[in-house]
Protein backbone atom coordinates (compact mmCIF):
# COMPACT_ATOMS: atom_id res chain seq x y z
CA UNK A 1 0.00 0.00 0.00
CA UNK A 2 1.37 3.15 -0.68
CA UNK A 3 0.14 7.25 -1.45
CA UNK A 4 -3.32 8.17 0.05
CA UNK A 5 -4.22 4.65 1.16
CA UNK A 6 -1.34 4.54 3.65
CA UNK A 7 -1.43 8.10 4.86
CA UNK A 8 -4.88 7.51 5.83
CA UNK A 9 -4.29 3.64 7.43
CA UNK A 10 -1.31 5.50 9.67
CA UNK A 11 -3.24 8.61 10.49
CA UNK A 12 -6.18 6.88 12.10
CA UNK A 13 -4.08 4.21 13.59
CA UNK A 14 -2.13 6.75 15.11
CA UNK A 15 -5.06 9.11 16.24
CA UNK A 16 -7.63 6.00 17.57
CA UNK A 17 -4.33 4.89 19.83
CA UNK A 18 -3.53 8.34 21.01
CA UNK A 19 -7.32 9.25 21.15
CA UNK A 20 -8.24 6.49 23.09
CA UNK A 21 -5.07 7.19 25.40
CA UNK A 22 -6.73 11.02 25.88
CA UNK A 23 -9.90 9.51 26.85
CA UNK A 24 -8.94 7.17 29.57
CA UNK A 25 -6.73 10.25 30.74
CA UNK A 26 -10.52 12.15 30.92
CA UNK A 27 -9.73 14.53 28.41
CA UNK A 28 -10.35 15.67 24.83
CA UNK A 29 -9.89 13.29 22.20
CA UNK A 30 -8.97 16.06 19.65
CA UNK A 31 -5.67 16.38 21.97
CA UNK A 32 -4.80 12.70 21.13
CA UNK A 33 -5.33 13.41 17.34
CA UNK A 34 -2.95 16.71 17.49
CA UNK A 35 -0.79 14.10 19.21
CA UNK A 36 -0.79 11.60 16.60
CA UNK A 37 -0.11 14.86 14.02
CA UNK A 38 2.87 14.98 15.76
CA UNK A 39 4.29 11.44 15.84
CA UNK A 40 3.44 11.30 11.88
CA UNK A 41 5.09 14.71 11.12
CA UNK A 42 8.04 16.17 9.51
CA UNK A 43 9.61 17.12 12.96
CA UNK A 44 9.37 14.07 14.89
CA UNK A 45 11.72 10.33 13.78
CA UNK A 46 9.86 7.63 12.31
CA UNK A 47 7.25 7.22 9.32
CA UNK A 48 6.32 10.71 8.02
CA UNK A 49 2.52 11.26 6.59
CA UNK A 50 2.14 12.90 3.22
CA UNK A 51 1.29 16.76 4.75
CA UNK A 52 -0.58 17.60 1.21
CA UNK A 53 -3.00 14.67 1.53
CA UNK A 54 -3.58 15.05 4.74
CA UNK A 55 -4.33 18.51 4.81
CA UNK A 56 -6.44 17.99 1.90
CA UNK A 57 -8.32 15.58 4.06
CA UNK A 58 -8.24 18.56 6.47
CA UNK A 59 -10.18 20.76 4.49
CA UNK A 60 -13.34 18.37 3.80
CA UNK A 61 -13.26 17.90 8.06
CA UNK A 62 -13.60 21.75 8.16
CA UNK A 63 -16.54 21.79 6.01
CA UNK A 64 -18.44 18.80 7.67
CA UNK A 65 -17.66 20.78 11.31
CA UNK A 66 -18.75 24.18 9.61
CA UNK A 67 -21.94 22.69 8.13
CA UNK A 68 -23.01 20.96 11.56
CA UNK A 69 -22.51 23.93 13.24
CA UNK A 70 -24.80 25.54 10.97
CA UNK A 71 -27.43 23.47 11.25
CA UNK A 72 -27.66 22.86 15.02
CA UNK A 73 -27.44 27.04 15.16
CA UNK A 74 -30.17 27.83 17.53
CA UNK A 75 -31.52 31.13 18.21
CA UNK A 76 -33.68 29.88 20.81
CA UNK A 77 -29.82 29.24 22.58
CA UNK A 78 -29.52 32.74 22.40
CA UNK A 79 -32.64 33.87 24.05
CA UNK A 80 -31.85 32.08 27.39
CA UNK A 81 -28.78 34.58 27.75
CA UNK A 82 -28.86 38.20 29.11
CA UNK A 83 -28.49 41.12 26.56
CA UNK A 84 -26.26 42.67 27.83
CA UNK A 85 -24.14 39.68 27.83
CA UNK A 86 -24.95 38.79 24.25
CA UNK A 87 -24.32 42.16 23.15
CA UNK A 88 -21.05 42.26 25.06
CA UNK A 89 -19.15 39.62 23.52
CA UNK A 90 -18.59 40.87 19.71
CA UNK A 91 -16.42 43.59 21.95
CA UNK A 92 -14.83 40.70 24.16
CA UNK A 93 -14.00 39.11 21.14
CA UNK A 94 -12.45 42.27 19.88
CA UNK A 95 -10.81 43.08 23.15
CA UNK A 96 -9.23 39.85 23.04
CA UNK A 97 -8.30 40.04 19.57
CA UNK A 98 -6.55 43.73 19.97
CA UNK A 99 -4.27 42.17 23.00
CA UNK A 100 -3.30 39.01 20.66
CA UNK A 101 -2.78 41.19 17.77
CA UNK A 102 -0.57 44.39 20.03
CA UNK A 103 1.30 41.27 21.40
CA UNK A 104 1.78 39.92 17.80
CA UNK A 105 3.19 43.36 16.50
CA UNK A 106 5.70 43.65 19.80
CA UNK A 107 7.21 40.53 18.78
CA UNK A 108 7.84 41.45 15.55
CA UNK A 109 5.20 39.65 13.77
CA UNK A 110 3.44 41.07 10.32
CA UNK A 111 0.49 42.98 11.10
CA UNK A 112 -2.17 40.45 9.24
CA UNK A 113 -0.14 37.67 10.73
CA UNK A 114 -0.89 38.95 14.05
CA UNK A 115 -4.30 39.72 13.35
CA UNK A 116 -5.19 35.71 12.46
CA UNK A 117 -3.35 34.67 15.72
CA UNK A 118 -5.38 37.35 17.27
CA UNK A 119 -8.30 36.20 16.27
CA UNK A 120 -7.47 32.28 16.99
CA UNK A 121 -7.00 33.29 20.83
CA UNK A 122 -10.12 35.38 21.13
CA UNK A 123 -12.52 32.55 20.72
CA UNK A 124 -13.44 29.30 22.69
CA UNK A 125 -14.04 26.25 21.77
CA UNK A 126 -17.69 24.87 22.19
CA UNK A 127 -16.18 21.10 21.88
CA UNK A 128 -14.35 21.65 24.76
CA UNK A 129 -16.86 23.20 26.89
CA UNK A 130 -19.28 20.54 26.66
CA UNK A 131 -16.31 17.97 27.82
CA UNK A 132 -15.21 20.59 30.78
CA UNK A 133 -18.65 21.30 32.01
CA UNK A 134 -20.99 18.74 30.59
CA UNK A 135 -24.06 18.94 28.39
CA UNK A 136 -26.38 18.78 31.14
CA UNK A 137 -24.80 21.46 32.83
CA UNK A 138 -24.86 24.15 29.92
CA UNK A 139 -28.66 24.10 29.95
CA UNK A 140 -29.19 23.76 33.56
CA UNK A 141 -27.27 26.00 34.91
CA UNK A 142 -26.77 29.82 35.11
CA UNK A 143 -23.22 30.04 34.01
CA UNK A 144 -23.97 27.11 31.56
CA UNK A 145 -25.89 28.79 29.51
CA UNK A 146 -24.19 31.67 30.05
CA UNK A 147 -21.08 30.11 28.61
CA UNK A 148 -22.90 28.46 25.71
CA UNK A 149 -24.67 31.47 24.81
CA UNK A 150 -21.17 33.41 25.05
CA UNK A 151 -20.05 30.25 22.78
CA UNK A 152 -22.76 30.71 19.93
CA UNK A 153 -21.91 34.55 19.75
CA UNK A 154 -18.41 33.89 19.39
CA UNK A 155 -19.20 31.39 16.65
CA UNK A 156 -20.67 33.90 14.56
CA UNK A 157 -17.91 35.77 14.74
CA UNK A 158 -15.56 33.72 14.00
CA UNK A 159 -16.90 33.10 11.21
CA UNK A 160 -16.76 36.83 9.96
CA UNK A 161 -13.50 36.56 11.21
CA UNK A 162 -12.46 33.86 8.42
CA UNK A 163 -13.94 35.28 5.13
CA UNK A 164 -12.28 38.96 6.74
CA UNK A 165 -9.10 37.99 7.68
CA UNK A 166 -9.14 35.48 4.42
CA UNK A 167 -9.58 38.54 2.26
CA UNK A 168 -7.29 40.53 4.22
CA UNK A 169 -4.48 37.69 3.79
CA UNK A 170 -5.07 37.00 0.12
CA UNK A 171 -5.48 40.40 -1.34
CA UNK A 172 -2.32 42.27 1.05
CA UNK A 173 -0.90 43.41 -2.18
CA UNK A 174 -4.40 44.42 -4.18
CA UNK A 175 -6.39 47.26 -4.25
CA UNK A 176 -9.50 48.35 -2.26
CA UNK A 177 -11.53 48.01 -4.88
CA UNK A 178 -10.54 43.94 -4.71
CA UNK A 179 -11.24 44.17 -1.44
CA UNK A 180 -14.50 45.35 -1.96
CA UNK A 181 -15.23 42.92 -4.98
CA UNK A 182 -14.48 39.82 -3.05
CA UNK A 183 -16.62 41.35 -0.04
CA UNK A 184 -19.42 42.19 -2.03
CA UNK A 185 -19.06 38.34 -3.25
CA UNK A 186 -18.95 36.66 -0.12
CA UNK A 187 -22.24 38.53 0.96
CA UNK A 188 -23.83 37.68 -2.29
CA UNK A 189 -23.14 34.13 -1.92
CA UNK A 190 -24.50 33.82 2.12
CA UNK A 191 -27.29 35.79 1.11
CA UNK A 192 -28.12 33.50 -2.43
CA UNK A 193 -27.91 30.74 0.32
CA UNK A 194 -30.30 31.98 3.01
CA UNK A 195 -32.77 32.97 0.40
CA UNK A 196 -32.80 30.73 -2.41
CA UNK A 197 -30.74 27.80 -0.87
CA UNK A 198 -33.47 27.48 2.43
CA UNK A 199 -36.04 26.54 -0.17
CA UNK A 200 -34.22 24.07 -2.82
CA UNK A 201 -31.37 22.23 -0.22
CA UNK A 202 -34.54 20.77 2.32
CA UNK A 203 -36.50 20.44 -1.01
CA UNK A 204 -34.00 18.25 -2.80
CA UNK A 205 -33.56 16.21 0.36
CA UNK A 206 -36.86 15.60 0.45
CA UNK A 207 -37.05 14.21 -2.65
CA UNK A 208 -34.03 12.09 -2.19
CA UNK A 209 -35.74 11.09 1.25
CA UNK A 210 -38.98 10.09 -0.26
CA UNK A 211 -36.83 7.41 -2.53
CA UNK A 212 -36.63 5.52 1.11
CA UNK A 213 -33.13 4.71 0.36
CA UNK A 214 -30.47 5.63 3.35
CA UNK A 215 -27.82 5.03 1.30
CA UNK A 216 -28.38 8.03 -1.18
CA UNK A 217 -29.88 10.13 1.66
CA UNK A 218 -26.09 10.07 2.70
CA UNK A 219 -25.05 10.78 -0.46
CA UNK A 220 -27.00 13.76 -0.93
CA UNK A 221 -26.08 15.05 2.47
CA UNK A 222 -22.57 15.13 1.65
CA UNK A 223 -22.71 16.05 -1.59
CA UNK A 224 -24.39 19.85 -0.13
CA UNK A 225 -22.34 19.57 2.51
CA UNK A 226 -18.85 19.40 0.55
CA UNK A 227 -20.40 20.63 -2.67
CA UNK A 228 -21.31 24.15 -0.96
CA UNK A 229 -17.98 24.24 0.39
CA UNK A 230 -15.90 23.88 -2.38
CA UNK A 231 -18.40 25.69 -4.73
CA UNK A 232 -17.77 28.98 -2.45
CA UNK A 233 -14.23 28.06 -2.34
CA UNK A 234 -14.14 28.10 -6.51
CA UNK A 235 -16.10 31.66 -5.72
CA UNK A 236 -12.85 33.05 -3.49
CA UNK A 237 -15.29 32.37 -0.54
CA UNK A 238 -13.89 30.52 2.54
CA UNK A 239 -14.50 26.98 2.83
CA UNK A 240 -15.66 27.27 6.24
CA UNK A 241 -18.22 29.86 5.42
CA UNK A 242 -19.63 28.07 2.44
CA UNK A 243 -20.29 25.23 4.85
CA UNK A 244 -22.26 26.97 7.38
CA UNK A 245 -24.64 28.70 5.34
CA UNK A 246 -25.22 25.30 3.69
CA UNK A 247 -25.85 23.75 7.30
CA UNK A 248 -27.82 27.11 8.03
CA UNK A 249 -30.57 26.88 4.92
CA UNK A 250 -31.15 23.16 6.36
CA UNK A 251 -31.69 24.06 10.22
CA UNK A 252 -35.35 24.91 10.19
CA UNK A 253 -36.11 21.86 7.51
CA UNK A 254 -38.13 18.99 8.87
CA UNK A 255 -35.04 16.53 7.70
CA UNK A 256 -32.82 18.76 10.16
CA UNK A 257 -32.61 15.76 12.62
CA UNK A 258 -32.07 12.77 9.77
CA UNK A 259 -29.04 15.06 7.93
CA UNK A 260 -27.49 15.31 11.42
CA UNK A 261 -27.54 12.22 12.33
CA UNK A 262 -26.15 11.24 9.11
CA UNK A 263 -23.42 13.92 8.86
CA UNK A 264 -22.19 13.58 12.34
CA UNK A 265 -20.07 9.97 12.02
CA UNK A 266 -18.62 11.44 8.68
CA UNK A 267 -17.80 14.70 10.54
CA UNK A 268 -15.84 12.74 13.30
CA UNK A 269 -13.88 11.03 10.79
CA UNK A 270 -12.62 13.79 8.34
CA UNK A 271 -12.57 16.31 11.56
CA UNK A 272 -10.27 13.70 12.88
CA UNK A 273 -7.86 14.54 9.74
CA UNK A 274 -8.27 18.29 10.58
CA UNK A 275 -6.66 17.84 13.93
CA UNK A 276 -4.04 15.49 12.76
CA UNK A 277 -3.62 17.99 10.29
CA UNK A 278 -2.61 20.37 13.46
CA UNK A 279 -0.18 18.53 14.68
CA UNK A 280 1.75 17.72 11.53
CA UNK A 281 2.24 21.39 11.31
CA UNK A 282 3.43 21.89 15.05
CA UNK A 283 7.28 21.87 15.37
CA UNK A 284 8.39 21.28 18.87
CA UNK A 285 11.71 22.69 18.96
CA UNK A 286 10.03 25.97 18.06
CA UNK A 287 7.86 25.84 20.77
CA UNK A 288 10.24 24.71 23.50
CA UNK A 289 12.98 27.16 22.00
CA UNK A 290 10.15 29.98 22.36
CA UNK A 291 7.93 28.89 25.68
CA UNK A 292 7.92 32.32 27.30
CA UNK A 293 6.00 33.53 24.40
CA UNK A 294 3.49 30.71 24.48
CA UNK A 295 3.39 31.10 28.27
CA UNK A 296 2.00 34.63 27.24
CA UNK A 297 -0.63 33.64 24.49
CA UNK A 298 -1.62 31.22 27.26
CA UNK A 299 -2.58 33.91 29.66
CA UNK A 300 -4.22 35.87 27.07
CA UNK A 301 -6.12 32.91 26.08
CA UNK A 302 -7.35 31.93 29.44
CA UNK A 303 -8.05 35.12 31.11
CA UNK A 304 -8.10 37.62 28.39
CA UNK A 305 -11.91 35.73 27.96
CA UNK A 306 -12.25 34.84 31.51
CA UNK A 307 -12.25 38.01 33.17
CA UNK A 308 -14.09 39.83 30.89
CA UNK A 309 -16.80 37.04 30.21
CA UNK A 310 -17.24 36.98 34.22
CA UNK A 311 -17.68 41.15 34.84
CA UNK A 312 -20.54 40.69 31.93
CA UNK A 313 -22.11 37.90 33.84
CA UNK A 314 -21.65 40.28 36.96
CA UNK A 315 -23.08 43.54 35.18
CA UNK A 316 -25.95 41.00 33.73
CA UNK A 317 -27.05 40.37 37.76
CA UNK A 318 -25.38 36.78 37.81
CA UNK A 319 -23.80 35.59 41.71
CA UNK A 320 -19.94 35.82 41.66
CA UNK A 321 -19.62 32.08 42.17
CA UNK A 322 -21.95 31.87 38.66
CA UNK A 323 -20.15 34.47 37.01
CA UNK A 324 -16.51 33.18 37.49
CA UNK A 325 -17.49 29.64 36.21
CA UNK A 326 -18.80 30.90 32.99
CA UNK A 327 -15.84 32.67 32.74
CA UNK A 328 -13.65 30.16 33.61
CA UNK A 329 -15.39 27.47 30.95
CA UNK A 330 -14.92 30.54 28.25
CA UNK A 331 -11.13 30.51 29.20
CA UNK A 332 -9.64 28.06 26.77
CA UNK A 333 -9.90 27.98 22.84
CA UNK A 334 -10.12 24.92 20.32
CA UNK A 335 -11.36 24.09 16.71
CA UNK A 336 -12.58 27.10 15.44
CA UNK A 337 -8.75 28.78 16.54
CA UNK A 338 -7.22 25.89 14.14
CA UNK A 339 -9.96 26.65 11.90
CA UNK A 340 -8.93 30.25 11.68
CA UNK A 341 -4.87 30.33 12.33
CA UNK A 342 -4.73 27.39 9.73
CA UNK A 343 -6.16 29.80 6.82
CA UNK A 344 -3.55 32.56 7.72
CA UNK A 345 -1.42 29.56 7.02
CA UNK A 346 -3.00 28.17 3.73
CA UNK A 347 -2.76 31.71 2.53
CA UNK A 348 1.14 31.84 3.48
CA UNK A 349 0.03 35.15 5.66
CA UNK A 350 1.23 33.65 8.96
CA UNK A 351 4.34 31.57 9.03
CA UNK A 352 4.85 27.82 10.23
CA UNK A 353 7.18 28.82 13.51
CA UNK A 354 4.56 31.59 14.44
CA UNK A 355 1.69 29.26 14.18
CA UNK A 356 3.50 26.23 16.15
CA UNK A 357 3.71 29.04 18.68
CA UNK A 358 -0.13 29.62 19.08
CA UNK A 359 -1.44 26.11 18.42
CA UNK A 360 1.19 25.19 21.42
CA UNK A 361 -0.79 27.27 23.23
CA UNK A 362 -4.46 26.43 22.26
CA UNK A 363 -3.29 22.85 23.49
CA UNK A 364 -2.35 23.87 26.56
CA UNK A 365 -5.65 25.94 26.88
CA UNK A 366 -7.29 22.67 26.27
CA UNK A 367 -5.40 21.01 28.97
CA UNK A 368 -5.46 23.57 31.69
CA UNK A 369 -9.60 24.04 31.23
CA UNK A 370 -10.23 21.55 33.91
CA UNK A 371 -8.15 22.64 36.71
CA UNK A 372 -9.55 26.48 35.70
CA UNK A 373 -12.75 25.34 36.14
CA UNK A 374 -12.25 23.94 39.35
CA UNK A 375 -10.28 26.50 40.88
CA UNK A 376 -13.08 28.83 39.65
CA UNK A 377 -15.91 26.86 42.14
CA UNK A 378 -13.71 27.66 44.85
CA UNK A 379 -12.87 30.87 44.14
CA UNK A 380 -16.78 31.52 43.59
CA UNK A 381 -17.70 30.14 46.61
CA UNK A 382 -15.20 32.91 48.77
CA UNK A 383 -16.71 35.31 46.59
CA UNK A 384 -20.06 34.89 47.40
CA UNK A 385 -19.14 34.32 51.28
CA UNK A 386 -17.65 37.35 51.03
CA UNK A 387 -19.58 39.72 49.04
CA UNK A 388 -23.42 39.52 50.33
CA UNK A 389 -24.49 36.63 48.66
CA UNK A 390 -24.82 33.99 51.62
CA UNK A 391 -26.44 30.48 51.20
CA UNK A 392 -30.23 30.84 50.54
CA UNK A 393 -31.92 32.71 53.42
CA UNK A 394 -34.11 30.60 56.09
CA UNK A 395 -34.47 27.54 57.77
CA UNK A 396 -31.82 24.87 57.29
CA UNK A 397 -33.57 22.42 55.31
CA UNK A 398 -31.65 19.57 56.57
CA UNK A 399 -31.47 20.30 60.08
CA UNK A 400 -32.47 17.59 62.60
CA UNK A 401 -32.79 14.87 59.75
CA UNK A 402 -31.77 11.52 60.20
CA UNK A 403 -31.82 8.37 58.11
CA UNK A 404 -33.16 10.65 55.28
CA UNK A 405 -32.35 10.69 51.33
CA UNK A 406 -29.82 13.55 49.55
CA UNK A 407 -30.54 14.07 46.17
CA UNK A 408 -27.52 15.89 44.79
CA UNK A 409 -28.80 17.48 41.63
CA UNK A 410 -32.38 19.41 41.11
CA UNK A 411 -33.13 19.11 37.93
CA UNK A 412 -35.38 16.79 36.05
CA UNK A 413 -34.30 13.29 37.59
CA UNK A 414 -33.60 14.56 41.11
CA UNK A 415 -36.89 16.52 40.83
CA UNK A 416 -38.51 13.01 39.83
CA UNK A 417 -36.80 11.33 42.60
CA UNK A 418 -37.95 13.63 44.91
CA UNK A 419 -41.90 13.81 44.43
CA UNK A 420 -41.37 9.92 44.89
CA UNK A 421 -39.95 9.88 47.76
CA UNK A 422 -42.23 12.51 49.25
CA UNK A 423 -45.11 10.26 48.41
CA UNK A 424 -44.22 7.38 50.32
CA UNK A 425 -42.93 10.22 53.15
CA UNK A 426 -39.81 9.22 53.22
CA UNK A 427 -37.61 12.56 54.43
CA UNK A 428 -35.31 14.46 51.87
CA UNK A 429 -33.09 17.29 51.34
CA UNK A 430 -31.81 18.31 47.77
CA UNK A 431 -28.75 20.09 46.56
CA UNK A 432 -28.02 22.20 43.29
CA UNK A 433 -25.56 24.56 41.99
CA UNK A 434 -27.77 26.66 40.53
CA UNK A 435 -28.68 29.86 42.63
CA UNK A 436 -32.14 30.66 40.20
CA UNK A 437 -33.34 26.93 40.76
CA UNK A 438 -32.21 26.55 43.90
CA UNK A 439 -34.49 29.78 45.04
CA UNK A 440 -37.18 28.86 43.59
CA UNK A 441 -37.58 25.30 44.90
CA UNK A 442 -36.96 26.84 48.84
CA UNK A 443 -40.21 29.34 47.79
CA UNK A 444 -42.32 26.44 46.74
CA UNK A 445 -41.25 24.96 50.02
CA UNK A 446 -38.89 22.26 48.93
CA UNK A 447 -36.07 21.27 51.55
CA UNK A 448 -32.95 22.68 48.95
CA UNK A 449 -29.65 23.73 49.60
CA UNK A 450 -27.33 26.02 47.34
CA UNK A 451 -24.48 24.73 46.64
CA UNK A 452 -22.01 22.89 44.96
CA UNK A 453 -22.41 18.51 45.06
CA UNK A 454 -18.88 17.26 45.39
CA UNK A 455 -18.16 20.41 48.51
CA UNK A 456 -17.50 18.66 51.81
CA UNK A 457 -19.51 21.19 53.61
CA UNK A 458 -22.23 21.34 51.81
CA UNK A 459 -22.55 17.68 51.95
CA UNK A 460 -22.47 18.35 56.03
CA UNK A 461 -25.03 20.94 55.77
CA UNK A 462 -26.89 18.04 54.21
CA UNK A 463 -26.18 15.79 56.61
CA UNK A 464 -24.80 13.03 54.74
CA UNK A 465 -23.32 11.72 58.13
CA UNK A 466 -26.63 10.37 59.03
CA UNK A 467 -28.20 9.97 55.29
CA UNK A 468 -29.81 6.83 54.43
CA UNK A 469 -29.03 6.79 50.77
CA UNK A 470 -27.55 9.03 48.14
CA UNK A 471 -28.62 9.93 45.30
CA UNK A 472 -26.36 11.63 42.68
CA UNK A 473 -28.49 13.09 39.81
CA UNK A 474 -25.81 14.93 38.35
CA UNK A 475 -23.80 15.59 34.73
CA UNK A 476 -20.37 16.42 36.09
CA UNK A 477 -18.35 13.64 36.76
CA UNK A 478 -15.60 15.29 38.52
CA UNK A 479 -18.16 16.82 41.50
CA UNK A 480 -20.11 13.09 41.35
CA UNK A 481 -16.56 11.52 42.01
CA UNK A 482 -15.87 14.09 45.11
CA UNK A 483 -19.53 13.80 46.36
CA UNK A 484 -19.47 9.90 46.54
CA UNK A 485 -15.92 9.70 48.09
CA UNK A 486 -16.95 11.84 51.04
CA UNK A 487 -19.82 10.49 51.56
CA UNK A 488 -18.73 7.04 51.99
CA UNK A 489 -15.87 8.42 54.02
CA UNK A 490 -18.35 10.07 56.50
CA UNK A 491 -20.73 7.47 56.47
CA UNK A 492 -19.76 4.18 55.20
CA UNK A 493 -23.28 2.74 55.54
CA UNK A 494 -25.03 5.51 53.08
CA UNK A 495 -26.55 3.77 50.46
CA UNK A 496 -25.21 5.27 46.72
CA UNK A 497 -27.31 5.30 43.49
CA UNK A 498 -25.45 7.45 41.21
CA UNK A 499 -26.21 8.31 38.06
CA UNK A 500 -23.05 7.90 35.05
CA UNK A 501 -22.85 8.59 31.10
CA UNK A 502 -20.34 5.55 30.43
CA UNK A 503 -19.41 2.21 31.35
CA UNK A 504 -15.42 3.36 32.53
CA UNK A 505 -17.45 6.12 34.84
CA UNK A 506 -19.73 3.04 36.35
CA UNK A 507 -16.64 1.24 37.02
CA UNK A 508 -14.80 4.10 38.59
CA UNK A 509 -17.81 4.96 40.77
CA UNK A 510 -18.20 1.27 41.71
CA UNK A 511 -14.41 1.41 42.47
CA UNK A 512 -15.43 4.49 45.29
CA UNK A 513 -18.60 2.75 46.98
CA UNK A 514 -21.93 3.99 44.83
CA UNK A 515 -23.75 0.14 45.58
CA UNK A 516 -25.96 0.87 42.08
CA UNK A 517 -24.75 2.85 39.39
CA UNK A 518 -27.18 3.88 36.46
CA UNK A 519 -26.08 4.19 32.86
CA UNK A 520 -28.86 6.16 31.00
CA UNK A 521 -28.20 4.42 27.96
CA UNK A 522 -28.18 0.96 28.93
CA UNK A 523 -31.73 1.62 31.19
CA UNK A 524 -33.26 2.77 27.85
CA UNK A 525 -32.15 -0.74 26.22
CA UNK A 526 -33.22 -2.39 29.23
CA UNK A 527 -36.61 -1.45 28.95
CA UNK A 528 -36.66 -2.22 25.25
CA UNK A 529 -35.82 -5.56 26.29
CA UNK A 530 -38.56 -5.74 28.86
CA UNK A 531 -41.30 -4.81 26.43
CA UNK A 532 -40.10 -7.26 24.00
CA UNK A 533 -39.89 -10.14 26.25
CA UNK A 534 -43.15 -9.31 27.31
CA UNK A 535 -44.60 -9.57 23.50
CA UNK A 536 -42.82 -13.03 23.51
CA UNK A 537 -45.31 -14.15 26.61
CA UNK A 538 -42.04 -14.25 29.24
CA UNK A 539 -43.30 -13.97 32.44
CA UNK A 540 -42.70 -11.25 35.41
CA UNK A 541 -40.60 -12.98 37.04
CA UNK A 542 -38.36 -14.01 34.55
CA UNK A 543 -37.88 -10.77 32.72
CA UNK A 544 -36.49 -9.13 36.09
CA UNK A 545 -33.99 -11.90 36.44
CA UNK A 546 -32.72 -11.35 33.22
CA UNK A 547 -32.37 -7.61 33.55
CA UNK A 548 -31.01 -8.34 36.54
CA UNK A 549 -28.47 -10.18 34.54
CA UNK A 550 -27.82 -7.51 32.37
CA UNK A 551 -27.25 -5.17 34.81
CA UNK A 552 -24.68 -7.09 36.94
CA UNK A 553 -23.05 -8.17 33.66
Amino acid sequence: MTGLGLTLLVALVAALALGAIAQRLRLPPMLGYIVAGLVVGPFTPGFVANREEVLELADVGVALLMFSIGLQFSLGELRSVGVRILAGTPVLVAATMAIGTATGMALGWELIEALFIGGAMSVCSTVVLVKIAGEGALHTTTYGRTALGVSIVQDLVTVGLVVTLSALGSREDESLLALVVSGTIALGFVAFMVIAGSRLLPRLLAVIAGLRSRELFVIAVAVIAIGTAFAASALGVSVALGAFVAGLALADSDLTASVLGEIVPLRELFSTFFFVSIGILLQPAAILEAWPVVLALLLIITFGKAIPVALLARLDGQRPSSAVRAGALIGQSGEFSFVLASAGLALGAVRPDVFSLAMGAVVLSILTAKPLLAGARRLGTWLDAHTGYPPLPGEEPAAGLRRHAVILGYGRVGRSVARVLESRGFAWVAVDADYATARAAREAGHPIIYGEAGTPSVLDQAQVAHAHALVVAIPDALATRQAVTYARDRNPRVEVVARAHSEAEEADLRQLGAMRVVVAEREVGNELVRHALRRFGVSDREVAAILESRRRS
